[in-house]
């Protein structure tokens, strides 16, 4: 929260198929035991003179959340204004610490759909498409999921023909009053980066192991009665990503078959050099999360953000500490090299992505490349955990195990993908600016 607005942790269920918003007030007459105060100061992690003023740790503090929000909800949930776009219902404590709650429109929902105001179908959709808009009403939601910003499971009446379920994904008013401060900065850049990626995967040619653009986009009524385009909603996949997947294979010491891994590391190639042969962009997020299994069995390429790159399939001359141009080697011949200088000391300095891109596009191909290799290795060696000590590419080691032998070949090409460059390898020596971990 911005400097100068109360203090006041949020917490967010899901009731009646909407996203119920609960919001903790500290208490000003009795600020520091009080529960609301308590809750508050555990979740800024805010210095209190007495233990007793907060809780010993963040579990103890959702606990007491739940277990508030579920003494006040018979009666809360027969309040028609939960119910309405942009309701909030504040939770504060009295000195005897009995639960005090008032539900109502937050004023803030006016400026949340002021920054999305400008959003146009054509942002969101194919051209040629003339999508279906439903209101925020006709959304039931399921549950919440994982990843970046909003994503929701969710049920929406859809053709006869057509899914019921479906993955809700935008800036919806809960996520802005998580990322809301006083200039809105950060949340603006949110609904840039949702709008920006839509429109990516808008206007790209069609693929079939690329995700299909959404054909339902999800509207609110503004109090002037304009539409307001806040989220849009894609075919939900039962099985999930490829890394749920492999999860839920090593916990019954099941093998994925090789013809299956052969399949989807071919589908993998088949994303990324559409990406970058056909497109002319790159992804930045390559790895097993970022790849759904549909109903065929086949890999979809979701997530286009382009705003992050995992430590674990990041290659590591990518990690924001090198800089790279292309050189001819033979008088104009088309014969070129990749050159690479290390002018920065620490990880993840700038994020090389864009730039490269521009400039040297060939060496940002040769990153994904990389990155492919590392999220084939993943696949045929059923790798999908043991990563949360990683904070740099060089963490990760690189092991195949003998349980399960894998065709020497298939080896050879993943290892091949993640090589350093020899010339690279020998510029770096020969310059001092050979670093060890390479």
């Amino acid at each position: 929260m911005g400097e100068g607005q109360p203090l006041l942790a949020l917490g967010v269920t899901l009731g009646q198929g909407r996203a119920l918003i609960f919001r903790f007030h500290p208490n000003t007459n009795n600020p520091l035991q009080s529960l609301s105060s308590r809750i508050v100061s555990c979740y800024h992690d805010l210095e209190v003179s007495n233990k007793a003023f907060t809780f010993q740790d963040r579990g103890a503090m959702r606990s007491a959340i739940w277990s508030t929000i579920a003494t006040i909800w018979p009666s809360c949930t027969t309040e028609p204004a939960i119910l309405e776009p942009g309701a909030v219902i504040d939770l504060t404590s009295d000195e005897t610490g009995e639960i005090i709650w008032l539900a109502y429109r937050e004023p803030l929902f006016t400026q949340y759909l002021d920054l999305l105001r400008n959003i146009q179908p054509s942002d969101l959709v194919a051209r040629d498409h003339s999508p279906r808009i439903v209101h925020i009403s006709e959304v039931v939601l399921l549950e919440a999921m994982g990843g970046r910003g909003c994503c929701k499971r969710v049920r929406v009446q859809a053709g006869p023909r057509e899914p019921s379920i479906f993955v809700f994904k935008g800036i919806d008013f809960q996520t802005y009053l998580q990322l809301h401060d006083d200039d809105d900065e950060f949340a603006r850049t949110m609904v840039e980066t949702w709008r920006r990626s839509s429109k990516l995967i808008a206007d790209m040619p069609p693929h079939p192991n690329i995700q299909s653009p959404p054909k339902i986009l999800v509207s609110v009524r503004s109090s002037d009665d304009d539409s307001v385009l806040v989220d849009h909603i894609s075919t939900f996949f039962a099985r999930g990503d490829l890394r749920t997947v492999i999860a839920a294979a090593n916990s019954t010491g099941t093998q994925i078959s090789q013809q299956q891994k052969a399949k989807w590391c071919h589908q993998m190639y088949l994303a990324i050099a559409h990406t970058h042969r056909v497109m002319h962009t790159f992804h930045m997020d390559i790895k097993i999360g970022n790849f759904i299994v549909d109903d065929e069995e086949s890999l979809l390429l979701i997530d286009w953000e382009q705003r992050g790159a995992p430590a674990t399939t990041l290659a590591p001359e990518a990690d924001g500490t090198w800089d790279v141009n292309e050189q001819d080697t033979n008088g104009g011949r088309r014969a070129t090299k990749l050159v690479y200088a290390n002018g920065q000391q620490s990880f993840n300095v700038w994020n090389v992505f864009p730039e490269w891109q521009a400039s040297c596009p060939r060496a940002l191909e040769l990153v994904e490349v990389f990155a492919l290799g590392r999220t084939m290795w993943m696949l045929l060696s059923q790798t999908a955990d043991d990563f949360d000590e990683v904070e740099h590419p060089n963490d990760v080691r690189i092991t195949w195990g003998n349980e399960h032998p894998l065709p020497l070949h298939w080896i050879r090409m993943v290892e091949k993908c993640m090589e350093k460059d020899i010339l690279w390898w020998r510029i770096l020596q020969s310059s001092g600016r050979f670093k060890s971990h390479f």
